[in-house]
């Protein structure tokens, strides 16, 4: 009886023990209870990017008149056609994100990994920046807690009132990554490679962005010249390499342009589609010779023939006319003997791209230059820093490798200093503003988002719409059809705007 007690307790043992040894071998080191913070933060960068390079061809970057489309092919976008179903994805890709930046800020702060709140708190106004700029008014507070009991349905905030919190947001974001332990990294960062200084002069670049937003409606002198007189307090970007730039790998993570299979012609391009570059950026860049139209513009297909038959034959460069109606498409054809091979399209450096320009810092050079000029009591000299503008703009463009300009297009140091001699670059007193605008319109390139927003609240360039297109150009994202179902959205109209929900002829608070 005793050995048969023994062996029972023996067998007892060995399964106990096995049970225990089988359930920490079947604990899956990829498939976590708890999520670490970092592994959250890839897919918010590439959709947060995602979010703004779509912008690009369509919706904003149509409005704005960076691309242009053959007429009768866009109606919605190109002839403002619009709906409320025309923008579904735009508002539920971002705020399908947001809730992913709610869960990294939480689990920061439940870990006390303050570099990771900070990156949460950024990428959350990175993001929702953008949503506020198309279309106005928006959650914040709320944004992205749809899961939480009683926030199925978020509540309404200004676009004032975002802002300031935006700002609220970026300081503490400041604040975070000031105190921090410098030896501290982000680990699987896909924009800043971990980097934390890096990441605060983007947090304190974007603040600089939001103020001048809505510096047609408030004061935000003393803010902005604090930041830009205070590098100590608030480090910026100080050059190229620290802009905000994330690089695709263009292999199962493809940047939005890039051609994975280019075409057996040997030019680089689609031919083929109906998207062009538009007239308004073609004749812009013509105008003064500037040495980006090599790199955002493809020659023609029918000059691209041409000259590979015969060199002599120069390359031509023409942008297609915005908002046109299939009619007045091939009335133009008829009238200019031209065809659809006869406007370009997005240039081949483009088309091989793997990298996309979320801030940069030629961008906050111009918002400096403007500063100066409205005189905010930044320190600097406007005709300067703006040059200087320009001259980072075109070096986001350097030489590939060993590859020449035909096989990759790039902008020289040569290019760079003999553009920036030119006495019709140089900024005007009497046309500063403009000038500077402008110049911030043609970086922005295939940002439509952020160029739109810089023309909606400056005025320029001077865009004018189609012959016949259905309404005035776009000045606000209509909210998504099933958006217009959320009753707090429904209230909100209500107290605020009368009971008419908002159009896409709408102007935002932002706008003068």
């Amino acid at each position: 009886m005793k050995k048969l007690i023994y062996f029972s307790l023996s067998i007892l043992l060995l399964i106990f023990g096995s049970c225990k040894d089988f359930e920490a071998i079947n604990i899956n080191p990829n498939n976590p209870d708890i999520v670490p913070p970092e592994m959250l933060l890839p897919p918010i960068l590439s959709g947060a990017v995602s979010t703004m390079t779509a912008s690009g061809g369509s919706r904003a970057g149509q409005f704005v008149q960076h691309i242009a489309y053959l007429g009768g092919t866009s109606e919605e976008d190109g002839r403002y056609n619009l709906t409320g179903a025309s923008f579904r994805e735009e508002w539920n890709g971002a705020m399908r994100l947001i809730k992913d930046v709610n869960q990294l800020r939480l689990l920061a702060q439940e870990n006390q990994l303050p570099h990771y709140e900070a990156v949460a708190l950024i990428c959350k106004v990175y993001i929702l920046s953008i949503m506020s700029d198309a279309y106005g008014d928006i959650p914040y507070d709320e944004a992205g807690k749809g899961d939480v009991a009683g926030l199925e349905f978020p509540h309404y905030q200004s676009q004032q009132e975002v802002y300031g919190l935006m700002l609220n947001d970026l300081e503490q974001a400041n604040q975070l990554l000031k105190g921090i332990d410098p030896s501290l990294t982000i680990n699987r960062d896909i924009l800043y490679n971990g980097n934390t200084g890096a990441w605060r002069k983007f947090a304190n670049s974007l603040k600089i962005r939001i103020l001048m937003r809505q510096s047609q409606k408030v004061d935000v002198a003393a803010a902005v010249s604090a930041i830009f007189n205070n590098p100590s307090e608030y480090p910026i970007f100080e050059k190229v390499e620290d802009q905000a730039t994330l690089v695709y790998n263009n292999n199962a993570d493809l940047y939005r342009w890039f051609i994975l299979n280019p075409p057996a012609d040997g030019s680089g391009v689609n031919f083929d589609g109906n998207d062009r570059v538009s007239e308004t950026m073609v004749d812009m860049l013509q105008k003064v010779a500037d040495p980006r139209m090599k790199i955002y513009v493809a020659p023609t297909k029918n000059s691209y023939n041409a000259h590979r038959s015969n060199s002599t034959v120069p390359y031509v460069y023409r942008g297609q006319r915005v908002g046109l109606s299939s009619l007045e498409q091939n009335a133009l054809y008829q009238q200019t003997g031209l065809n659809k091979d006869d406007y370009s399209v997005l240039g081949k450096r483009i088309r091989k791209e793997n990298r996309a320009f979320l801030f940069t810092y030629s961008e906050l050079l111009f918002l400096k230059a403007e500063a100066i000029v409205r005189n905010m009591g930044v320190q600097g000299d406007a005709a300067v820093v703006y040059l200087e503008g320009i001259a980072a703009s075109l070096a986001k463009w350097p030489q590939v490798g060993q590859a020449s300009n035909e096989e990759t297009p790039y902008i020289s140091q040569a290019e760079t200093t003999g553009f920036l001699r030119r006495t019709d670059i140089a900024l005007r007193e009497e046309t500063a503003l403009q000038q500077i605008a402008e110049q911030q319109w043609i970086d922005a390139f295939l940002n439509g988002y952020e160029a739109w927003a810089s023309w909606r609240r400056t005025g320029y360039p001077q865009l004018k719409p189609g012959p016949s297109v259905l309404a005035p150009i776009p000045v606000r994202y209509v909210y998504s059809d099933n958006e217009q179902n959320n009753p707090n959205l429904i209230q909100w109209v209500n107290d605020t705007m009368g009971g008419n929900m908002p159009t896409h002829n709408t102007k935002v608070w932002f706008q003068p």
